[in-house]
């Protein structure tokens, strides 16, 4: 199975068959880093996907069991300060943000 990558708005997501990797870029101290938030494709109990146009960005919310809906806090400057299952992205990754979606819907069934 191909692998699926996408990155934007100093957050990304990757998909290898099974789980999913969310990871938010944050500050820590005067180094920045990334948290990541791992979780099995086939534990999602919902996804709500709204297309991103040229005048706005595109979301994607992941809805599972333990998966943090607080905002994450300590994000460095540039970066919305989202919740943690919330994936932003703009209209130039609209094609690889359909192509993720398609591979973790099939992985679901």
């Amino acid at each position: 199975m191909k692998h699926h990558h996408v990155r934007d708005r100093r957050r990304s997501i990757h998909f290898d068959g099974r789980t999913i990797t969310l990871k938010i870029a944050i500050r820590w101290g005067l180094v920045g880093s990334d948290k990541p938030c791992r979780f099995p494709a086939r534990k999602l109990t919902g996804l709500t996907h709204r297309e991103a146009t040229r005048r706005e960005h595109g979301e994607i919310v992941f809805v599972a069991p333990n998966l943090s809906t607080e905002v994450v806090s300590n994000v460095p400057s540039g970066v919305d300060p989202l919740p943690g299952n919330v994936f932003h992205y703009g209209y130039r990754n609209l094609a690889k943000v359909r192509a993720f979606l398609e591979a973790v819907d099939q992985a679901r069934r």
